[in-house]
């Protein structure tokens, strides 16, 4: 899953204005962020199989570090306290900022699951989980679109346009993830070498946190 993560980006939000968007865009993908590195340091498996899905080549065999349950959880609480004691020290709803950035971080897991193949573990090893969406590319792109778009409403109406280009700046945000979604499920070629491949998430990922940040500045 790539943009259906940002639903909860969103939501988050609209659920906490102490929060920044942009930092629940990184919080939302901070394992897969994660991952990509950890595997060119060979510390995760990320094997490249033609048609393993309908939608990528990806046979993740080894991932417990960053897409095990547990390693989500601590990961989670690492955000919680770093925002508990450095990021968020000085406001009075620090403990709710915290609490709201590991959710964000535990997200990524959930949602994983609806598209992944069964390999997303517990621990590490058996059992592992996932409702295979992958196998099916029409619906693994309404899915993301449905969440994003129920994300985008809620956020819509927690928060208040200072601008003109506030009113819209979301929504044009929202269908441009939908538009880079389509092209990466229907257009592009699969991207199978991993140094290219690792480059390109991580730049996706904080380019589009960079855009959230600017437009969630224009609403408050």
């Amino acid at each position: 899953m790539f943009v259906g993560h940002y639903a909860a980006a969103f939501a988050l939000k609209g659920k906490e204005k102490g929060t920044s968007l942009g930092m629940l865009f990184i919080a939302t993908q901070f394992v897969d962020i994660l991952f990509f590195p950890f595997v060119l340091a060979g510390i995760e498996n990320l094997n490249f199989v033609k048609g393993f899905t309908s939608v990528n080549n990806f046979n993740m065999d080894y991932y417990p570090f960053t897409h095990g349950l547990l390693g989500s959880v601590i990961w989670a609480a690492l955000f919680y306290l770093l925002y508990l004691f450095v990021f968020a020290k000085d406001k009075t709803n620090k403990k709710r900022i915290a609490f709201i950035m590991a959710l964000a971080v535990l997200s990524h897991w959930f949602t994983d699951l609806i598209v992944h193949t069964p390999d997303l573990p517990i621990i590490s090893g058996e059992p592992k989980f996932g409702f295979g969406l992958w196998n099916n590319k029409f619906l693994t792109f309404a899915s993301e679109a449905v969440l994003l778009i129920l994300g985008l409403f809620y956020y819509l109406k927690r928060t208040k346009a200072i601008s003109n280009f506030g009113k819209y700046a979301a929504l044009i945000f929202v269908l441009f993830l939908l538009v880079v979604n389509y092209l990466n499920l229907y257009v592009l070629p699969a991207n199978d070498d991993i140094k290219a491949l690792t480059f390109s998430a991580l730049l996706s990922y904080f380019l589009v946190a960079l855009i959230a940040h600017f437009v969630d500045k224009k609403r408050v």
